[in-house]
């Protein structure tokens, strides 16, 4: 008898438990109204703050009506769908909590007035997003600016730097041949030691140091030829035509006098002793004029010379002064 009793209380407590849990899911179900005006929108989370609650969250969805009420008593409805949901809208809201408190939208009403008033507020803030939006592009802008103008000042650094190189190799060049031209004026000064006995010359090609078959074979008979003068010396100086820069029409001389002066040597018929150092005497000296062919042709030259010491030719011509009288006496 008491354990009927016993079961008969633990099943009138389960029903009773069941019951409260039912109403309390029914009443977390229970329809709401709530009032407020829209502070925030976020795709379909919409944030309202009413009475209650300074942000209270509201989920949207495609079911979601939205609905403004118009003319004289408000009678008038129209429903414009959930994208006239704008910040600074004053609405009234039907729906249900959900478990995490938020308020599940089944239809948003707001008034014709409330509407205009929030879209004037609207249109106020967009100009001020664009501009905010067009003077981000224009700072992009100057900082792109500003960076191809670093690169063109870093291409301005480079092609500065590659300049500066070239100015200092040129710098080198002239100081070589200041130093080669100084060397041949050396030369030139001590010439006033010898006579000229003959000369030779041998003329190029533009922008060639190439001495052709006929000169070598002429140049060589010519240098036999002086081997039995006594105190002979062979002089060779190259020369360029005035036209192309100054530093390779230098450079042009000296390398037809080496080319001449090789020939020479490979004859054998004149030591080295005999041979002075060559002379690149670039464009001084011209024999023609440079503004023709021809005259151009006569300028690109090597001209060897054969000289004789002076004071063997004076002590010759001393001999020869001094015998003179001695033969007049005996006639």
């Amino acid at each position: 008898m008491n354990n009927k009793s016993l079961f008969s209380k633990v099943r009138g407590f389960g029903v009773s438990l069941a019951m409260v849990t039912l109403l309390g899911a029914s009443a977390a179900a229970q329809a709401v109204s709530v009032g407020g005006l829209i502070i925030g929108r976020d795709g379909p989370t919409m944030y309202v703050k009413t009475g209650d609650s300074p942000r209270q969250i509201v989920v949207l969805s495609d079911s979601t009506k939205a609905t403004e009420k118009g003319g004289m008593f408000g009678w008038s409805k129209k429903d414009l769908g959930v994208a006239q949901l704008v910040p600074g809208l004053e609405v009234k809201i039907d729906g249900t909590y959900d478990s995490d408190h938020k308020l599940v939208a089944n239809k948003v009403e707001f008034t014709r007035n409330s509407l205009r008033t929030a879209k004037q507020i609207d249109a106020g803030l967009n100009p001020i997003s664009a501009e905010v939006a067009a003077e981000k592009d224009r700072e992009m802008t100057d900082r792109k600016n500003i960076e191809e103008g670093q690169n063109r000042l870093d291409e301005h650094g480079k092609l500065l730097d590659e300049h500066g190189q070239r100015l200092d190799e040129h710098g080198k060049l002239i100081a070589t041949n200041g130093q080669a031209i100084t060397a041949t004026n050396g030369r030139i000064g001590e010439l006033d030691q010898y006579d000229t006995k003959d000369t030779l010359t041998v003329n190029f090609k533009n922008g060639s140091a190439v001495v052709t078959k006929k000169d070598q074979n002429a140049l060589t008979d010519f240098v036999k030829s002086a081997a039995n003068t006594q105190g002979f010396m062979v002089q060779v100086q190259g020369y360029a035509s005035k036209t192309g820069p100054q530093a390779i029409n230098q450079k042009l001389s000296s390398e037809r006098a080496t080319a001449v002066l090789t020939i020479i040597q490979q004859s054998g018929a004149v030591p080295l002793t005999r041979i002075l150092a060559p002379a690149a005497m670039g464009t001084v000296e011209q024999v023609a004029d440079n503004h023709s062919r021809g005259g151009q042709a006569q300028n690109r030259r090597v001209v060897v010379t054969i000289l004789v010491n002076k004071g063997i030719t004076g002590g010759a011509d001393a001999a020869t002064a001094s015998a003179a009288p001695a033969a007049g006496a005996d006639q």
